[in-house]
């Protein structure tokens, strides 16, 4: 089946049959962009007929096979989408059908012989594989499900769960190790998971915690217990009114850590596990960051789970990070923000709470409680961008089915209306996080998962918020501009890098997957040619240009002048085996030029 027509209906699909389209795009993609190594021609190669858009066409050059591909979209923004299946040529001229399995057998084989430096090709084939069968139980479990996954209008919650195939451009989009099959229905997102958070009563000796709240984090806790209908009276008063810290923890990595040495040492002696108490609460796209639309924060639990590049644990360094940066928001800098950009905010995360036992800096037990704006009338309408933007099952995206009603409803084309809604959401997105980065020295991480939109009555962006404690930076250059806000706060960070790094990282981010891939997934979808939006993308940068820009950063005038940007390979990043979360900025990920589409797309 191809994502270029018109798929079956949606009950038809065959799970495996879609989750290996999606895995092949999603490989393939990243494959032609990270090495640029590939023609687009309009004849036949080998028997195989170009697509309504050209044929993609690469040679692995340690094998000398040719992956050929019909091309049903061609995108300017490099994410095209293929009429599968795609073909591969042997050198004796031979042709034959590639699943993802062999697409990603023969991609491996031959960065493995072109790649020098460390490497891990049998584990990024293994979580290829992993992700495509994680694929295929999402596909069978909502294939039909499309009030809860493409409506107009969805919770907070259904938004959150509707992430069916993941990163676009990543070749391992929904690959986890370390939960088994039999848990998958109650902890995936992607199947509606829910349950209560498991609960650890620890003697405060044994907790480290802070919080940028009036309240501490351990009375945050207790004070959300206390109002829970689902927590009984006798769990209230033997254990809420103790003087005992209570830390909420995901309940698969409360299980893991009581069979961990350094944590079972202390099982009745300053710790006890009460297991699983109070609400439900639903895991959101991250998988370890729990929400529920009654509590006044969300939890983002460590996760001993590596999920697709890292292992998700919290950091200390990263616990911190959100505390300071709660502190700072409070400050003449949060205030400017808010009367400059009133539709824009960052999701606070305001305090922590962490066992301090173990040799190591994190026991694995480390709960960050995040700021819930998504409660009340907040519960509707509020999207994580990605989920806005990914492929459907079968048929349109639902950002694809979002402009069409609105032009219907409007009398106006797609393509006017798809503009326009563009427009609006750089306003709220991309033109506050420049000024917060460029005039004020404060970068942050906002790709579409940390990114967050609320949509108005008419389908339009109305609020964008940024989320994640991970993904903030100071420039060297502003550093000091930051500081004269709350001073000490760039070791708090411990993210001050060279503007050269924070450049590279908010491009990517911010422009790249952000807005750029909005304007894919608007491609994608037919609703509008690209390039209309690549116009917008670039005159809203221009804007930013004349009005933010300082000598010290290179970001626009590289976006908006240089055939070419930094962007992080995906793909390369998994076969090294990196770690994000283990290194520092510098050494996180693998990057590679890529074209620049507002600049090789666009005649000015």
């Amino acid at each position: 089946m191809s994502l270029g027509v018109e798929a079956e209906a949606t009950a038809d699909v065959d799970p495996d049959a879609r989750a290996d389209d999606a895995a092949v795009h999603a490989f393939l993609n990243s494959y032609l962009r990270e090495t640029g190594a590939y023609e687009v021609v309009d004849e036949a190669v080998g028997g195989v007929d170009p697509g309504a858009d050209g044929l993609a066409r690469t040679t692995l050059p340690a094998q000398g096979i040719d992956l050929l591909a019909p091309l049903a979209y061609r995108s300017p923004t490099e994410r095209h989408l293929f009429e599968t299946p795609v073909r591969y040529r042997l050198p004796d001229g031979s042709v034959h059908p590639a699943d993802a399995a062999t697409l990603a057998a023969l991609v491996v084989r031959d960065l493995s012989r072109t790649e020098d430096g460390d490497a891990v090709p049998e584990e990024l084939l293994e979580r290829v594989l992993r992700s495509k069968r994680a694929v295929a139980s999402f596909v069978d479990a909502r294939a039909g499900d499309d009030d809860r996954l493409y409506a107009e209008r969805l919770s907070f919650r259904d938004a959150e769960q509707a992430l069916v195939f993941g990163h676009h451009r990543h070749p391992t989009p929904k690959s986890r190790a370390g939960i088994a099959e039999r848990n998958r229905a109650t902890y995936a997102p992607e199947l509606r998971g829910s349950f209560p958070l498991s609960y650890v009563r620890a003697d405060p000796e044994l907790v480290a915690t802070a919080s940028a709240l009036d309240t501490s984090a351990a009375e945050w806790v207790k004070s959300a217990l206390r109002e829970d209908p689902a927590v009984t009276t006798d769990f209230v008063e033997t254990h809420v009114e103790s003087d005992d810290v209570l830390l909420p923890v995901h309940p698969w990595q409360a299980d893991y850590l009581r069979d961990q040495p350094h944590v079972a040492r202390h099982l009745g002696d300053g710790l006890e596990h009460l297991g699983q108490v109070g609400q439900t609460f639903h895991p959101t796209t991250s998988v370890r960051t729990l929400y529920s639309p009654a509590a006044p924060f969300m939890v983002k639990s460590s996760l001993s789970v590596r999920i697709t590049n890292s292992v998700r644990t919290n950091k200390r360094r990263e616990l911190e990070r959100g505390v300071a940066v709660a502190e700072l928001l409070d400050t003449e800098l949060g205030d400017a923000l808010a009367e400059r950009f009133p539709d824009f905010d960052v999701v606070r995360d305001p305090a922590y709470l962490a066992l301090d036992v173990g040799e190591g800096p994190e026991s694995g037990l480390e709960t960050v409680l995040r700021a819930n704006p998504f409660g009340g009338e907040g519960t509707t309408n509020a999207t994580p961008v990605v989920s806005l933007c990914q492929d459907a099952i079968a048929g349109e995206s639902r950002i694809g089915r979002l402009v069409g009603t609105i032009a219907e409803r409007e009398g106006r084309s797609t393509a006017d209306v798809a503009l326009d809604w563009y427009r609006r959401y750089l306003e709220r997105s991309v033109r506050p996080v420049l000024w917060l980065y460029l005039d004020r020295g404060l970068g942050v991480e906002a790709h579409q998962q940390n990114a967050v939109l609320t949509l108005d009555d008419d389908g339009y962006p109305e609020t964008f918020r940024y989320r994640d404690n991970q993904g903030f930076y100071l420039p060297e250059s502003k550093a000091a501009d930051v500081e004269r806000y709350l001073p000490g706060v760039g070791d708090r960070l411990g993210t001050v890098e060279p503007d050269l790094l924070t450049d590279i990282a908010m491009g990517y981010y911010v422009l790249q997957n952000n807005a750029l891939g909005v304007v894919n997934a608007l491609g994608c979808a037919g609703v509008v040619d690209e390039r209309r939006l690549l116009g917008a993308l670039r005159d809203e940068l221009e804007r930013a240009r004349d009005r933010y820009d300082h000598a010290a950063s290179n970001v626009l005038d590289l976006f908006l002048d240089s055939a070419t940007v930094p962007c992080k390979a995906n793909l390369l990043t998994r076969f090294r085996g990196m770690d994000e979360l283990e290194n520092d900025i510098e050494n996180q990920s693998v990057y590679k030029n890529v074209t620049n589409p507002l600049v090789t797309e666009l005649d000015r």
